[in-house]
């Protein structure tokens, strides 16, 4: 279960990290199981780094239908499903397979690709019917790779639909980064030196956070929170899986 203080984190923050959430011998299954079928697919071996391309590997199928990774939908994180959407749809799989291989490029806050997953005709604005489950498979330490996030993000949506009968999906996302200077600052490819990756945006406290932590801890995050991609600049791959998760009906 969530305490009060982490659900107050996650309604101003649209982010909150579960600690624990599956164990460290079920993530060493899923990633044990993942480094079979990346060899099978494209030739990936663990101890070979040479062998460690393509950067961003996909068709993953296996891993993604894999029963192993059930242990992330475990006693824990089903928990606090239910306390924050009381009923919920039970999935068929525990979603998207997303591996980062190391690049050797130096990390910085991404300025391309924020975006977020759902549409904004899709959720009612006064109400939580889905969150997006984030599950590190292994340890991830910062500028390994981990999903950035903009915390607070999700609050600055809900404000600006708000104030629009905008809703094309696009259109929203691309006039709320360009609706205040610390998001145009975000997404510029040459942004000045002196910005900084936390800010306010008309009062609504933001920052860049990036999923970091321990095999077996889970993030959840509203829908609506913006998120891109960014390279691994450590020396292991990032493993993780995402997946939205949505109130019963």
């Amino acid at each position: 279960m969530l305490s009060d203080d982490q659900l107050e984190e996650f309604a101003r923050d649209g982010i909150v990290r579960v600690p624990e959430a599956f164990g460290a011998e079920d993530a060493a299954r899923m990633r044990a199981g993942l480094w079979r079928e990346l060899g099978e697919l494209h030739g990936i071996r663990p101890d070979d780094r040479r062998t460690w391309e393509p950067h961003r590997p996909t068709r993953l199928k296996a891993s993604k239908k894999g029963p192993a990774a059930d242990a992330i939908l475990g006693p824990v994180l089903r928990g606090v499903l239910d306390q924050l959407l009381g009923s919920w749809v039970e999935p068929s799989h525990q979603g998207q397979v997303l591996v980062t291989m190391p690049t050797g490029d130096e990390w910085a806050v991404p300025h391309r690709q924020w975006h977020t997953d759902v549409g904004y005709d899709e959720l009612p604005r006064d109400e939580l019917v889905g969150v997006k489950v984030w599950a590190l498979l292994g340890d991830l330490a910062a500028g390994g790779g981990g999903t950035p996030q903009i915390a607070g993000s999700h609050r600055v949506l809900a404000r600006y639909l708000d104030r629009t009968d905008e809703r094309d999906f696009s259109t929203v996302r691309d006039q709320v980064l360009a609706s205040h200077e610390w998001f145009r600052q975000l997404t510029s490819e040459n942004r000045s030196e002196d910005w900084v990756a936390e800010g306010d945006v008309d009062g609504i406290p933001v920052r860049v956070v990036e999923l970091t932590g321990n095999a077996g801890d889970v993030y959840l995050t509203h829908p609506w929170v913006l998120h891109s991609i960014a390279p691994n600049a450590r020396q292991a791959p990032r493993m993780m899986r995402s997946r939205m998760m949505w109130r019963q009906s």
